[in-house]
């Protein structure tokens, strides 16, 4: 691929324009926008306003057959991440090249490369990898699917660099090449209204692990089911596969420990302790009651993270200092306000159940949940059985479109609970219209030390354009309240 050659980009979202941002700068003469829902003028505005103006737009249902034949055929065709593989399947057979942001990012990085991965929590886990070695005083770079693309730092980097990926399905479903680092988290599963099934999902995943060379390191958390295919499917020698568990000692990797070792289900550990193993070595790094992240779940980010930094070379006191200290990302179980000593919480990056059951087994205190949003095939029985058996779980709220399926699954699990050992708490639901309506009626009834909690265990496109203005209007009417 050179200059001269005719490009192809598919999608006008976030990672599209940064690519033609990129490809015009770097002097790319023939660049084709193919979108299938934009208008022609309002995208053509868009990339007249970064410079891009000589960039011709192809927009309408018909976008992605237009690079076949006539006057837009195209030679190398970038695929944006929320565009299955099967819609290039035609080009590919016909000889066009299809690649994409991260793929070519990978050929042309001249430094280290880690790369984090899983259903949950790859954002939290990446920016504290990033932190760590931020304090350590290298020259690191953050990007990925957690919001910028890495083309746009792409020039300034030099063998000395490092850079942190978050990953998603849709970046590594043709990746050819592994990241040096290749951090596996909990993989559930997601996206169903893109992926066929959850075996594409998951293979979709492995691309992270399975071109890694014999010098890399994998981290796998051991916890949940295929922790053991990942972690065969990298090349990394032995010593260099390393595992994470909140539930069990590990020989080589990170657990939670000390003395009288054991584990307590609503806090993840009796003990206290992260450890560290490494060639028969044991380390406290340091102390769960310190963590600044709530709720156990998050162990499950410190835990790799540490791995990493550890892994690496940076120090424990280095470790701490961003352990200690960070307290989350925004939409993710963020504090947003405290009133008449109710604290209020966004978690609107939770778009699946099994983040949602986490965000209320976070809380010591009386959680009053909203969920509920648009659909994306997920299976809430699970969820449904894990909130009826909360004992701190005070009401739930539901909204959307998913609101009915949600109700159904809470019914269904109280039947089945009162036929089991379970105690069945004393939970109420609402049906509401929207969030500003269930925030409203949330405030009614909470009680001085409540936690209304925002973790929809749903997507956001029924009522907002993205997950972070879902969030974004919460705080918003959050702040309304008086």
């Amino acid at each position: 691929m050179d200059i001269n050659s005719k490009i192809g980009v598919l999608g006008a979202g976030i990672e599209g324009i940064a690519l033609i941002e990129f490809l015009v700068k770097k002097g790319f003469m023939d660049v084709v926008l193919f979108d299938e829902k934009g208008a022609v003028e309002d995208l053509s505005g868009r990339l007249a306003a970064i410079g891009a103006g000589a960039v011709r737009v192809v927009a309408g249902a018909d976008a992605f057959t237009r690079f076949l034949d006539g006057e837009f055929v195209r030679e190398v065709l970038f695929r944006s991440p929320g565009i299955h593989i099967s819609r290039v399947e035609e080009a590919r057979k016909r000889g066009i090249k299809i690649t994409s942001t991260t793929q070519y990012f990978f050929e042309n990085c001249p430094c280290p490369i880690i790369g984090v991965t899983g259903t949950k929590g790859k954002g939290t886990t990446s920016t504290l990898i990033y932190m760590m070695l931020k304090e350590d005083g290298r020259d690191v770079y953050l990007g990925g699917n957690i919001g910028e693309s890495p083309l746009t730092f792409i020039d300034k980097l030099t063998a000395n660099s490092w850079v942190v990926l978050e990953l998603s399905s849709f970046q590594l479903h043709d990746l050819t090449i592994s990241p040096h680092v290749a951090v596996v988290l909990r993989v559930s599963s997601d996206h169903m209204d893109y992926h066929k099934d959850r075996a594409e999902y998951v293979e979709a995943k492995t691309a992270i692990v399975k071109f890694q060379k014999t010098d890399d390191i994998c981290i796998v958390n051991k916890d949940y089911d295929g922790a053991e295919a990942f972690l065969n499917l990298s090349g990394a020698k032995k010593e260099l596969k390393f595992l994470i568990s909140r539930k069990d000692r590990v020989e080589n990797g990170a657990y939670l420990g000390g003395k009288g070792f054991a584990i307590d289900d609503d806090t993840g550990a009796a003990n206290k302790m992260i450890c560290f193993a490494n060639g028969g070595k044991v380390e406290e790094v340091g102390e769960v009651d310190k963590v600044a992240l709530l709720g156990a779940h998050n162990l499950e980010n410190i835990l790799p993270s540490v791995t990493a930094a550890r892994a690496l070379g940076i120090t424990k006191e280095k470790i701490q200092k961003v352990i200690y200290s960070f307290a989350g990302l925004p939409n993710r179980l963020e504090l947003v306000r405290e009133l008449k000593r109710v604290k209020y919480y966004n978690d609107s990056f939770s778009t699946t159940p099994d983040t949602s059951v986490s965000a209320t087994y976070a809380f010591k205190f009386p959680v009053i949940l909203i969920a509920g949003g648009s659909e994306k095939f997920s299976d809430f029985t699970e969820w449904g059985l894990e909130l009826q058996k909360n004992k701190n779980l005070k009401a739930v709220f539901l909204m959307g479109v998913t609101a009915q399926k949600m109700n159904d699954a809470l019914e269904a699990a109280r039947v089945k609970i009162k036929g089991e050992v379970f105690e069945l708490y004393p939970m109420k639901v609402y049906r509401v219209a929207g969030l500003k309506e269930a925030i409203t009626e949330a405030q009614k009834i909470a009680s001085p030390g409540d936690n209304v909690v925002m973790s929809p265990a749903a997507a956001s496109f029924d009522q907002f354009k993205n997950y972070k203005e879902r969030g974004q209007k919460f705080r918003e009417w959050v702040a309304e309240l008086v």
